[in-house]
């Protein structure tokens, strides 16, 4: 059981969403911080992120082409690991993580629907303002609810599906770095033999790595990762400190200075990167390096 303590040494909320108790949860602060799930449906994918983290503000693979039209970015998380072990953990693995309220968002769907089933035939958003003006309609409409947490919550919307939905969930629209991720829980009957009477067991981050013997290394251009800020020495060292090399020089002027979103991304550089380098190419922060 997680005590009122607990959540005080942690610093981290457990959000508890069972009736009745539910009645009495404070509302949702973007200052705060909660504990989230998300299951994976392939394990490439984990031994992904454990690598290189990732992105909730770049494009997502979903599953189902109805979630890429209604959500295209966010990874899709839970406050109950119940729920995620029920039905978004195919590979027999959750990641445990700790996320701010402001780095979560309401999933939204055409309609206002709070969710839509697989198979299901939906319409798809036109464009992300459309999808704005959908999510502010149902702010508008949590703003009414008759629960204290849900209409008193920073974000009205996204209180509603964590307390109310079905599945718990939000978006995390954050960036996540390995280290970030606090546990694993994994099921190892359901990952190697594919059945769903294993035990799930949660293992700290580092403990899951060793049982399973996952390769962290990254390539020596991985320079960057989800969180981390861009940094011009990284890319100095890479050239092993020579800012006259011609290589060097001309990474500079074809990437840093005039490379488009696609071109960095390919670079690996994250979202968070790439907004840092175009506000440094508008200070002309670039220049001294040709």
């Amino acid at each position: 059981m997680i005590t009122k303590f607990d959540n005080f040494l942690n610093e981290v909320r457990y959000v508890n969403t069972h009736y009745p108790a539910i009645m009495t949860e404070p509302p949702l602060k973007d200052t705060e911080t909660i504990r989230v799930y998300h299951g994976f449906d392939n394990f490439d994918d984990v031994e992904k992120v454990l690598t290189n983290g990732l992105s909730g503000k770049q494009r997502a693979k979903r599953i189902y082409s109805y979630e890429s039209g209604n959500n295209p970015y966010g990874l899709f998380v839970s406050v109950k690991v119940e729920v995620v072990i029920r039905h978004f953990a195919h590979s027999g693995v959750i990641f445990e993580f700790s996320s701010k309220i402001s780095d979560l968002e309401a999933p939204v769907w055409v309609g206002g629907r709070s969710y839509f089933c697989p198979g299901e035939y939906t319409k798809s958003f036109k464009d992300l303002d459309e999808r704005e003006q959908q999510r502010l309609i149902n702010r508008g409409k949590s703003l009414e609810h008759e629960l204290e947490p849900i209409k008193k919550s920073d974000r009205p919307e996204l209180a509603e599906t964590i307390f109310e939905n079905p599945e718990r969930q939000a978006l995390y629209i954050g960036n996540l770095n390995p280290n970030m991720i606090k546990y694993v829980w994994y099921n190892e009957i359901l990952h190697k033999n594919r059945r769903t009477d294993g035990e799930w067991i949660r293992y700290s981050r580092k403990q899951f790595i060793n049982k399973l013997k996952v390769s962290t290394k990254r390539d020596t251009y991985d320079l960057f990762l989800p969180n981390d800020d861009f940094d011009m020495k990284k890319i100095i060292d890479m050239y092993k400190g020579d800012t006259n090399n011609t290589d060097f020089k001309r990474f500079v002027q074809f990437y840093l200075m005039k490379a488009d979103d696609y071109r960095l991304k390919e670079l690996d550089f994250f979202p968070k990167q790439i907004e840092q380098v175009k506000k440094l190419r508008e200070e002309g922060f670039f220049d001294r390096y040709i």
